[in-house]
């Protein structure tokens, strides 16, 4: 396990674009790093599976929604660990949970995106193949998001 307690990890370094005027990063940014992880995280899932795509515009799945519950503020040039995973299973839909943290481990925000596998030619979602439920269970390791 990484040490945000969660399954994959990524480090964002808060870069100058990224903070507002009273000098922290702004609330919306947070989506952007959210995204970035997400990207990197399902990408990896789905290597070596028929869902593995050449292109992340190919990537089978649409996001319904997004929500940050924010905690402390992050500053200019700090490095946000971020730790994403997979916390609940639909039939076509999944949720990613997300702890950002501090270099000195505080919280900063938590959050949660709702994915649909989704088929862009089709314009129609579809079921969650079992090959990604079963690598997500190996991957994770029975992990559960602990409570907050």
């Amino acid at each position: 396990m990484n040490q945000t307690g969660f399954p994959y990890e990524v480090i964002v370094e808060v870069a100058f674009r990224d903070i507002d005027a009273f000098g922290h990063v702004n609330n919306a940014v947070f989506f952007s790093y959210m995204e970035y992880c997400r990207v990197k995280y399902v990408t990896e899932l789905f290597a070596g599976t028929k869902l593995a795509t050449e292109s992340l515009l190919d990537i089978p799945l649409i996001l319904v929604k997004a929500e940050c519950t924010y905690r402390s503020p992050a500053l200019l040039g700090e490095k946000i660990r971020l730790g994403i995973g997979l916390s609940r299973f639909g039939n076509k839909s999944f949720d990613l949970a997300y702890r950002f943290e501090g270099e000195d481990g505080r919280l900063i925000a938590i959050g949660k995106t709702v994915q649909v596998m989704y088929d862009y030619r089709a314009n129609s979602a579809f079921s969650i193949p079992e090959i990604i439920k079963e690598r997500v269970n190996n991957y994770q390791n029975d992990w559960q998001i602990a409570a907050e």
